[in-house]
């Protein structure tokens, strides 16, 4: 789906879809205990059984929060790069051309980590055993 967008516009779709989700996960699991909506999406979700356990939960997704601010770092990284200025660029320079071939395998790289921490968090809450 997104072989159309440029390498940097990949990395950042990837990264707002996975911070979309989990951004969602962890509103409900902030407010579970005091908020009859959050239970009922919790409900829905399959997930209150996990969220009962919420003060058990932050240790198991440090992992998964250290790879995130390492993917927001490249992908940050990457977009910086591609809003440089065309003045300042020497698309002929070697640096140039040894940074820009980098890309592809740095954004592949974060879309995997990604999907590893999905996966990751799956598994945290349950929901992979389905």
């Amino acid at each position: 789906m997104l072989s159309s967008y440029s390498w940097d516009a990949k990395a950042v779709i990837a990264l707002a879809a996975f911070a979309a989700n989990l951004g969602e996960f962890w509103l409900v699991a902030q407010l579970y205990a005091t908020n009859h909506l959050a239970k009922s999406v919790a409900l829905l979700k399959h997930i209150h059984e996990t969220l009962n356990q919420v003060d058990d939960l932050g240790p198991k997704f440090e992992a998964v929060n250290n790879l995130l601010r390492a993917m927001l770092d490249v992908t940050n990284c990457i977009v910086e790069f591609h809003e440089l200025p065309d003045q300042y660029i020497d698309q002929e320079a070697p640096e140039t051309q040894n940074a820009s071939s980098l890309i592809p395998s740095a954004v592949y790289w974060t879309i995997r980590s990604i999907v590893a921490c999905a996966s990751h968090i799956l598994g945290i809450t349950g929901l992979g055993q389905g």
